[in-house]
């Protein structure tokens, strides 16, 4: 068992360093309620505008934007209006990181967020004494906005891209509460 935690007063210092984001507190302190589970890093979700030939290439790209909050058409515009050749917007759901001792305890785990919308999620780690568990949702989108300095969508559309990205993020939202309230049900 791990030694009781005073959660509150982590989650506090997290959220004054900057580690958190925002409204991770409530989320992380019923995760964390379960003497056997605990967190050791999170994100909520977020959206993102990549500037950069592929948003993938960590070394030769750059987040321009982000938000872990719903965005408006104006956060876009900013953007796009800069000098950028390639503009990438992403959506990424959340993706948390917990560790237990119990092998049982991990698979149970994993049943209970796969339930939950984060079917992507495993064990990525185990060593004698602890089991790292990885769960991350499926809800992502990733959208090219310009190439090679052309808009690759309509100006009219604009407004059906924000509410795409913003649906993704809070369809992220509701699987993490779906997952916290689940495990904070459980007894491993």
């Amino acid at each position: 068992m791990y030694l009781q935690k005073n959660i509150k007063d982590v989650l506090l210092r997290e959220r004054i360093i900057g580690y958190l984001d925002p409204g991770a507190e409530w989320f992380l302190f019923k995760i964390n309620k379960n003497t056997h589970i605990f967190t050791t890093s999170s994100c909520m979700g977020r959206i993102t505008i990549i500037e950069g030939r592929w948003y993938w290439e960590r070394d030769r790209a750059r987040i321009v934007m982000k938000s872990h909050s719903p965005i408006t058409i104006y956060d876009i515009a900013k953007a796009i209006t800069r000098p950028f050749d390639n503009l990438w917007l992403r959506s990424t759901g959340p993706i948390l990181h917990l560790k237990t001792r119990k092998i049982e305890c991990a698979f149970f785990i994993l049943e209970v967020a796969r339930s939950s919308g984060f079917k992507h999620s495993g064990i990525i780690s185990r060593s004698k004494d602890e089991h790292t568990i990885e769960l991350m949702s499926a809800v992502q989108i990733s959208i090219p906005l310009k190439i090679n300095g052309t808009f690759t969508f309509e100006p009219r559309s604009l407004n059906h891209i924000v509410k795409l990205a913003n649906d993704s993020i809070l369809e992220g939202r509701k699987r993490l509460e779906k997952l916290a309230t689940n495990l904070e049900k459980i007894n491993c």
